[in-house]
C-alpha cells in the first residue's frame, strides 16, 4: 500500500478493462485519482465504489475525439488538484479488426483519433504541468501488435506503433525536466475489447490461450495496471523511453 501516495494521477478509458483496473489500483496504492471515460454512467459508478473504498476519485465523462477534453480535463486538475499532475496513463482506445481488403480509411482514420491522436493531446496538454511541478510520469498503454505481426489487426497495429515511436521520441526530449515516458505493450488481455465470438466459443478460445499464451491463460486487466503501477511510482525513475512487454509469453509463442 501507498506506492503511489502524494501523488495525482490521471486515467482514460478508466470505465472499463485496463482503464478500470489501473484507476482502481492506483487509488488504492494512495494516489488521488482523475478518471475520464465516453461510458458516463459506469465511469461514476467506478468512482463512487473507489470512493466508498477510502480512495480519492473523480471522474469526467469525455470522448478521446474531443479536442476540448483534455482543456475540460485541466481544468479539473487546476480546480481539484492544486494545478499539478504526477501521473498519466493513456488507456483509452478502441479495436477494430478485419481482412486488409475489408478495413476502410474510416476504420483507419477512427483509430489513429482515438488510440493515436487521443494519447498525443493528453500529452501536449500535461507534459508542460508536470515540467512545471519537477517531472511526473506518463504511461502509454499500446499493444503487441505494434511490433509483432497479427492478421486482421493492421490499423491497429500502426496506430500503436506510432504512438511507440511518438512516445520514445518525447522521452528523449524531456528527459531533463524530470518527465518520464514509457509504454506497455499488452498481450492477449480479456477485456471488453476482446471479439464476443472468442468469449462464446470454447474451442476459440482454448486454440487462442494454446497458440498465444505460454503461461496457460488470458492476461488479465490487473496485470497490466501492476505494470502501470511500477511506471508511475518512483520505483521507475530511471526508466523511460522503453516499452514494457506484458503478454504472457504472446511474443515467444512461434
Amino acid at each position: 500500500m501507498g506506492r503511489l501516495a502524494g501523488k495525482r494521477a490521471l486515467v482514460t478509458g478508466a470505465a472499463s478493462g485496463i482503464g478500470e483496473a489501473t484507476a482502481r489500483l492506483f487509488a488504492k496504492e494512495g494516489a488521488r485519482v482523475l478518471m475520464t471515460d465516453l461510458n458516463a454512467e459506469r465511469g461514476q459508478a467506478i468512482c463512487e465504489e473507489i470512493r466508498a473504498e477510502g480512495g480519492e476519485a473523480l471522474f469526467l465523462a469525455g470522448n478521446l475525439v474531443d479536442e476540448a477534453l483534455p482543456k475540460e480535463l485541466a481544468a479539473l486538475v487546476e480546480a481539484e488538484f492544486e494545478g499539478r499532475l504526477e501521473v498519466l496513463a493513456n488507456c483509452g482506445g478502441i479495436l477494430i479488426q478485419g481482412p486488409f481488403l475489408e478495413q476502410t480509411d474510416e476504420d483507419l482514420d477512427r483509430l489513429m483519433k482515438i488510440n493515436f491522436r487521443g494519447a498525443i493531446r493528453m500529452m501536449r496538454q500535461f507534459i508542460p504541468v508536470m515540467v512545471e511541478g519537477g517531472g511526473g510520469s506518463i504511461i502509454n498503454v499500446t499493444s503487441i501488435s505494434a511490433q509483432w505481426p497479427e492478421v486482421n489487426s493492421y490499423f491497429y497495429g500502426a496506430a500503436k506503433a506510432a504512438l511507440n515511436v511518438t512516445s520514445r521520441n518525447i522521452a528523449k526530449e524531456f528527459a531533463g525536466t524530470g518527465v518520464r515516458v514509457n509504454c506497455i505493450q499488452p498481450g492477449p488481455v480479456n477485456t471488453g475489447m476482446t471479439p464476443q465470438e472468442v468469449k462464446d466459443d470454447p474451442a476459440l478460445m482454448q486454440g487462442l490461450l494454446d497458440h498465444f499464451c505460454m503461461l496457460g491463460r488470458m492476461g488479465r486487466p490487473e496485470d497490466i495496471a501492476y505494470g502501470a503501477l511500477y511506471l508511475a511510482s518512483d520505483e521507475s525513475s530511471w526508466v523511460t523511453g522503453t516499452d514494457l512487454v506484458i503478454d504472457g509469453g504472446a511474443c515467444i509463442s512461434n
